[in-house]
């Protein structure tokens, strides 16, 4: 278009400018994508990983090292061990 003397210097100038900040635009845009997606596959990660943390969080049973467990009235838990003497409130 230049070459061909459509359109003058000036003009061209500005049409390059003009693309040249669009493309930086789309290059930021393009940036916060990634980076929101990166944060998104953290987050799915750590979902991930508590779902097995949970998993081998759950027990029904006592181990046999433990005898009882008691919660005392101001919440504070206390696990009476087999081998533990009795401790008086």
């Amino acid at each position: 278009m230049l070459a061909e003397e459509i359109i003058t210097q000036e003009e061209y100038r500005e049409n390059v400018e003009a693309n040249n900040i669009e493309n930086n635009e789309l290059a930021e845009k393009k940036n916060d994508l990634l980076t929101a997606m990166e944060s998104e596959k953290t987050a799915d990660n750590i979902e991930k990983f508590k779902q097995e943390l949970l998993r081998f969080l759950i027990f029904d049973e006592l181990t046999p090292e433990i005898n009882r467990t008691e919660v005392k009235d101001n919440g504070t838990p206390f696990i009476h061990y087999r081998f533990s003497a009795s401790i008086p409130d």
